[in-house]
């Protein structure tokens, strides 16, 4: 397990090992009103999740194009507590909130090549934690901000690499 701990928001995070099936994501924070986490592989957002007004809006944005919007109702208001989980599974994620169920989403993208989580908007984050990964590399050594993986919707964040340069992906 990996934890980091009261990341500032915005942030896109460094991701140091490869998704795959059984590998999760928890989350956890304050939800003070509209709030974004995604899964970011370069230019591509792999998996948007975007929590506004009790509805959830999930969508990939991929080689320069938004793909079909899946929308789903979330019990969180402003100032209430949460924790997310993303578990990883073959074909799809599994999405929790508050350890309630609240929607599976197929994978649009390889999750192996999934590289960093950004999270912005207005929510605290007191964790994200990683369980699941193999740790073959000390994250705590390679954890950084990779800062990039979509320049308008993070500030400040130089390009990760493409695709091709990832071993083992292919681009899509």
């Amino acid at each position: 397990m990996y934890i980091i701990k009261n990341p500032t928001i915005p942030t896109a995070l460094e991701i140091v090992e490869p998704l795959k099936a059984g590998t999760e994501i928890e989350i956890h924070g304050t939800a003070h009103d509209e709030f974004t986490i995604e899964l970011l592989s370069g230019a591509n957002i792999v998996l948007h999740m975007n929590f506004r007004n009790q509805e959830l809006v999930l969508n990939s944005f991929l080689n320069d194009h938004w793909g079909p919007g899946i929308r789903h109702n979330h019990p969180l208001t402003s100032h209430d507590q949460f924790h997310v989980r993303i578990f990883i599974h073959e074909g799809y994620y599994n999405i929790t909130v508050n350890n309630d169920l609240l929607v599976e989403y197929e994978h649009r993208f390889p999750v192996m090549a999934v590289q960093a989580i950004g999270i912005k908007g207005a929510v605290n984050v007191q964790s994200i934690i990683f369980k699941g990964f193999e740790f073959k590399t000390e994250w705590k050594k390679r954890h950084q901000l990779i800062n990039g993986a979509v320049t308008n919707a993070y500030d400040s964040v130089p390009h990760a690499p493409s695709l091709s340069l990832i071993e083992g992906t292919q681009y899509y």
